[in-house]
């Protein structure tokens, strides 16, 4: 059976190109292992002193000389071209292939078996699937002691992951893509969270919409309007013909007259009407009370089209979709923290009539500082020039909105139609 080998390429970096090497690399480093014979690989960055070019090392760990061979004959020209097409003379490596002797392990016992997935346990975790190997039932003393250090301890992941999040757009993301997971909240999960606290936010905050005052001094809602109107107005918005689709309300008789001229639509007439008739029974209460339990749903599909939309625009050099998937969840998830400070702060307008006129200027300040925080994440992540990110930045924001629209049409019709 022949020897493993360790092959080791060391890089050391211009320093205008580190963020981008940073970014790239993992990708070069899958390229590789797809290759025979490739077992694993390491990327470590070397501590350099000031002054001097930072060094990365990656370590491939292979079958044998073989299959070393059959990659040097075979891939290596091809991936060494690419690099050099990507970064010229700013990068200079050089190479080593080293065979292990001897592996000095500790003499051991039988080892204990992992209660997750049965692999055996050498160390203090599972070598396949990383849980602890000293597993019992937890005591509430320990499960609080657990959450209080995950929230409240200042070099938590949660506190870490969230001061890069909002003071330094894109650098999150940019960490993550990197490879440097470890330290931080994985995006998905963590833009799951923070929208779920959003919206749980909202239903516990007071209602700030308009109101009005009544001839007893009662606060009620102010009146929605006539249903048809609204309903002709959003068609129009999404650009819907009116002379396709004709909504008439009947105020003497209090139903909903629909007629629907739309080829192979005609089955949505039934349906239509009945939502309709609900719409104008309670003003919309029910219909609005019902997409906003829909919307965070429409949220997981809409992401996912807006990352394939960013593969348009950054197809040389090539990047990775999960790449792009990555930046646009960072982003909602600090869009979620900034709306979440604007519903704190209009809550507070609400009962403090003083502090109304700051905490506007607050507001607006904040949304302004939105779209900067997106602008910025391009320019950190995809490492381009201002002019052109600000092109990009355009126009993936007027495809942005005009998908969300879609979308959110899309749900509220579907949510309107579905009415029980």
């Amino acid at each position: 059976m022949p020897s493993s080998l360790i092959y080791e390429v060391e890089c050391e970096l211009d320093p205008d190109i580190v963020a981008d090497y940073d970014a790239w690399l993992p990708g070069h480093v899958r390229d590789v292992l797809a290759c025979q014979g490739f077992l694993g690989a390491s990327i470590q960055a070397l501590e350099t002193p000031a002054g001097q070019r930072q060094r990365r090392r990656i370590q491939y760990q292979l079958e044998g000389a073989a299959a070393l061979d059959h990659y040097l004959e075979n891939k290596a020209t091809q991936l060494r071209t690419e690099t050099a097409e990507r970064f010229g003379g700013r990068v200079h490596c050089m190479r080593r292939v080293f065979t292990p002797r001897v592996e000095l392990l500790p003499v051991a016992l039988e080892p204990s078996r992992c209660l997750n997935c049965g692999a055996p346990v050498a160390g203090r975790h599972c070598a396949a699937c990383g849980q602890a190997g000293d597993i019992h039932v937890l005591s509430m003393r320990e499960v609080a002691g657990d959450i209080t250090h995950s929230l409240l301890h200042l070099d938590s992941r949660v506190w870490r992951t969230l001061k890069l999040l909002v003071l330094k757009p894109g650098v999150l993301t940019r960490e993550f893509i990197a490879g440097r997971h470890q330290s931080y909240l994985p995006p998905f999960r963590l833009y799951l969270a923070i929208s779920l606290l959003f919206f749980a936010l909202s239903t516990l905050l007071p209602d700030t919409g308009p109101t009005r005052a009544s001839d007893k001094g009662e606060t009620v809602i102010a009146p929605a309007g006539e249903p048809g109107a609204d309903v002709r107005k959003e068609l129009a918005q999404a650009g819907v013909d009116p002379a396709t689709i004709e909504l008439m309300t009947s105020g003497e008789q209090g139903g909903c007259k629909l007629s629907i001229n739309v080829p192979l639509l005609g089955w949505l007439q039934e349906p239509a009407r009945r939502a309709c008739e609900r719409i104008k029974a309670d003003g919309g209460a029910r219909l609005f009370e019902h997409f906003a339990d829909t919307a965070p749903k429409l949220m997981f599909v809409f992401l996912p089209l807006m990352a394939a939309v960013a593969l348009l625009f950054y197809w040389r050099p090539r990047r990775l979709y999960a790449e792009h998937l990555v930046l646009f969840l960072h982003s909602h998830a600090f869009m979620f923290v900034l709306l979440a400070a604007i519903s704190i702060l209009n809550a507070i307008a609400a009962v403090a009539s003083p502090l109304l006129g700051p905490l506007k200027l607050i507001n607006f300040l904040l949304f302004a500082y939105l779209p900067y925080y997106v602008f910025r994440s391009m320019r950190v992540v995809y490492s381009e020039g201002r002019l052109k990110t600000a092109a990009k930045f355009t126009a993936l924001a007027t495809i942005y909105f005009v998908l969300l629209a879609i979308t959110m049409l899309s749900g509220l019709i579907y949510t309107a139609l579905t009415l029980s």
